[in-house]
């Protein structure tokens, strides 16, 4: 993320003598340092520059930014109003101070200063991307207010594109081969990694070809291994809309399937131009687009309950019959631990998602099953700064529990990642942004997870893979059942221990691993989108945006 926010932080103001040359030298040696992750040579090329010039606004931007990168917060925060007050009303300034306000769990605050951003920058996409996202993670928005900002964004930088028509030959037969293409920046190590594979190696190769476009010049080894799988694969991240476009109608795509939304990497100016008779919003955004060149939004009926989410999307939902996504776990992943049914240790309640989900109301309630639960401690991961676990046992210990029962790690790399979750006895889910990936892998490894369930899609990903899974059991629709159920399971060792030592067998016999069932299932959607399409067209034209929830 640093890498994007660095790409247009010096503005436009001018410095022509040495001296400010120098400065300016400072400021891009600087910039340079931070985005290889040479965080210490950029803080001191900033301060260089404050030295010299303890007004510059650039440098208390970037130094904010570098506060940012090392989870201070609060000092990025004080970096980001010193490069305000010294700068003026600049979009970007604001931007970033938003981003540390949203760390800082004051989401009003975190709104309040995208909406300045954007109201002085209103073209910049990104600013508006930022802060859907804020309203979507922060719990304050309701669907309905979520949904009508996402129009307005729709609005504002993808409805108005001219949308593209089809000849008529395109549609004459329903069932012939088709060709999906997946549209994504995330055909790399990510969190959506676990959930590409079977869209690719599980696929019926009679009946469909398949186009990978990958939006992001981001390699790996499992970028390499998805190239592999796919009939085509193109690295379309230099190009731009218009050309994009082309090359999609070029391939004659017939379901384009975006796996971005808005997210990074995204592309959704070009599907505003319809690349491709049918569009579908599946996997990486959990929410509308707004958009209506979106036609569809793949599901399930955990995740989007019918009849209720339905008036909460642009894109029209289609349900698949299990869960909306389909697990795979990677080859190098440990066993998971075998515990002795008369285990007297603690219990150990972990929290394995990213740091920016973990609310501040989400650890006070933490804390109260800490205090419901005596002889347990709250392992907490993402916490690279004594300032972020300062902050995070700050709000655990309202409920009256001793600091010492709160443990902290940083980002850990992925064995010693698996290997803590293993460790712990249950998982904690957040909310109202639900883990997808994590939750996958606690499973996986042994170790039941314990959500909270809420209104809109990103709220019930917990539901909707622990529904895949045989455990409803452990899906809470308000936060006191969330308490009772997981002081009840930590409180009943026997029942916790026996889950614990099925759960690996119990995945491998579910849906969410079941990857040749899920697929049927999922181009079985894609045939009835074409089929609509090809009742839909009359001559050729421009399809219409579908009117009505497939479930």
């Amino acid at each position: 993320m640093l890498k994007g926010l660095l790409a247009n932080v010096f503005g436009t103001r001018a410095r022509g003598d040495d001296d400010r040359t120098s400065v300016q030298r400072l400021l891009r040696e600087g910039a340079e340092h931070a985005r290889a992750e040479r965080m210490a040579e950029a803080e001191r090329a900033f301060l260089e520059v404050l030295r010299r010039e303890p007004a510059n606004a650039d440098a208390l931007n970037l130094l904010g930014l570098v506060a940012y990168r090392r989870t201070h917060y609060d000092t990025a925060l004080a970096y980001f109003d010193d490069a305000l007050r010294s700068g003026g009303a600049v979009a970007e300034f604001h931007a970033n101070r938003g981003l540390a306000l949203q760390d800082l769990g004051r989401a009003r605050e975190a709104e309040a200063a995208y909406r300045a951003a954007i109201a002085l920058a209103p073209s910049a996409q990104r600013y508006w991307t930022m802060l859907l996202f804020l309203l979507g993670q922060a719990g304050t928005t309701s669907p309905e207010d979520l949904l009508a900002e996402h129009r307005r964004f729709a609005r504002a930088f993808v409805d108005g594109a001219p949308q593209n028509e089809f000849p008529a030959a395109r549609f004459a037969d329903p069932e012939r081969r088709l060709r999906i293409a997946y549209l994504s920046g995330d055909f790399r190590m990510h969190a959506v990694t676990f959930f590409i594979e079977p869209l690719l190696a599980a696929r019926d190769r009679a009946g469909f070809e398949v186009f990978c476009y990958q939006t992001l010049a981001e390699n790996d080894e499992r970028t390499e291994r998805f190239r592999a799988l796919s009939d085509q694969w193109h690295d379309v991240s230099a190009l731009n809309d218009d050309d994009l476009v082309a090359l999609i109608r070029a391939h004659e795509i017939d379901v384009l399937v975006d796996l971005a939304g808005l997210t990074s990497g995204n592309r959704i100016r070009a599907l505003g131009r319809r690349a491709a008779p049918v569009q579908v919003s599946y996997l990486g955004y959990l929410a509308t687009t707004g958009t209506r060149a979106l036609d569809y939004r793949i599901t399930d009926a955990r995740a989007d309950p019918p009849g209720v989410a339905d008036r909460w999307y642009t894109e029209t939902l289609v349900r698949l019959p299990n869960a909306f996504w389909c697990f795979t776990p990677l080859q190098h992943m440990p066993e998971p631990i075998e515990r002795a049914a008369t285990d007297a240790g603690p219990i150990v309640f972990g929290s394995f998602n990213r740091l920016t989900k973990v609310r501040p109301d989400v650890l006070r309630l933490w804390g109260q099953l800490l205090a419901r639960i005596p002889d347990s401690e709250l392992w907490i991961l993402d916490v690279p700064s004594d300032e972020a676990h300062e902050r995070i046992v700050a709000e655990v210990v309202v409920a009256g529990v001793e600091p010492s029962r709160v443990k902290t790690w940083p980002r850990l790399p992925p064995d010693p990642f698996w290997d803590r979750i293993r460790n712990a006895d249950i998982a904690l889910d957040t909310f109202p942004y639900n883990g997808g990936a994590t939750t996958c892998e606690c499973l996986w490894l042994g170790v039941p997870v314990v959500t909270r369930a809420g209104a809109m899609g990103f709220a019930r990903s917990g539901a909707s893979a622990l529904g895949a899974a045989g455990l409803s059991e452990l899906v809470a629709e308000s936060d006191a059942q969330y308490v009772d159920i997981a002081a009840t399971l930590a409180a009943d060792r026997a029942r916790l221990r026996a889950l614990q030592r099925g759960l690996r067998d119990r995945l491998r016999a579910s849906s969410l691993l079941d990857a040749s069932g899920f697929m049927r299932d999922l181009e079985a959607a894609y045939r009835e989108m074409w089929r609509r399409a090809c009742a839909r067209d009359k001559g050729g034209g421009l399809l219409a945006t579908p009117g009505a929830s497939s479930e």
